[in-house]
């Protein structure tokens, strides 16, 4: 069946495959870790505290904003960000395998068209552009207060920390390899289809 197939084709299919390999690790392991952390000094004493600390995968991010009653986002993302790129793909290596050329055709022309509704792209972007707004940032405000009449300086900082983590550059990976396995599939032109 491979022998079949052209060179370029064969190149599409291993990049396809291999691309999958970096889905899923890339929908279920965390994509962005963000962190923010206050403390108050003075000469009376030191308070830490940890406001907000939240690490999400794709997954997560899905079943967390289910949870709390936002359907249509998180079906929105499920269907954008993790079904159409699997069938997506699945359907490009049918089309790569399939000997009915007509039908890789329509199939391929299906490709093209729910791809555009693919998100996957649009999600990394929005991670990197979240990671980017947030970063590693701090903050700090001295402020003077009295103590039975006694002024006392407080010093409060806030810190905030943002970390891409493996399920971003793995999603990345998978989003990159699979774009090159769209653009190298090497559709047959008319003629030769139908005479195989």
């Amino acid at each position: 069946m491979l022998k079949s197939i052209g060179l370029r084709n064969k190149i599409a299919l291993v990049i396809l495959l291999i691309s999958f390999v970096f889905l899923f690790p890339g929908v279920y392991l965390s994509m962005l870790t963000i962190n923010t952390q206050g403390s108050v000094n003075s000469v009376v004493g030191h308070l830490g505290v940890e406001f907000f600390n939240t690490s999400n995968s794709i997954l997560k991010t899905v079943y967390d904003l289910f949870k709390q009653e936002y359907y249509f986002v998180s079906i929105m993302i499920l269907l954008f960000s993790i079904i159409v790129p699997v069938v997506k793909g699945i359907l490009l290596i049918y089309v790569i395998l399939i000997k009915d050329k007509k039908i890789a055709n329509r199939l391929l022309n299906f490709i093209k068209a729910i791809a555009k509704w693919s998100m996957c792209d649009v999600f990394v972007v929005a991670t990197f552009l979240a990671f980017l707004s947030t970063g590693s940032r701090s903050s700090g405000n001295t402020h003077e207060a009295s103590i039975l009449g006694i002024p006392i300086d407080i010093n409060i900082l806030v810190n905030m920390n943002a970390q891409l983590e493996t399920g971003f550059y793995c999603f990345l990976t998978y989003c990159l390899l699979s774009l090159c396995a769209l653009q190298l599939y090497e559709e047959l032109p008319l003629e030769e289809k139908f005479s195989q």
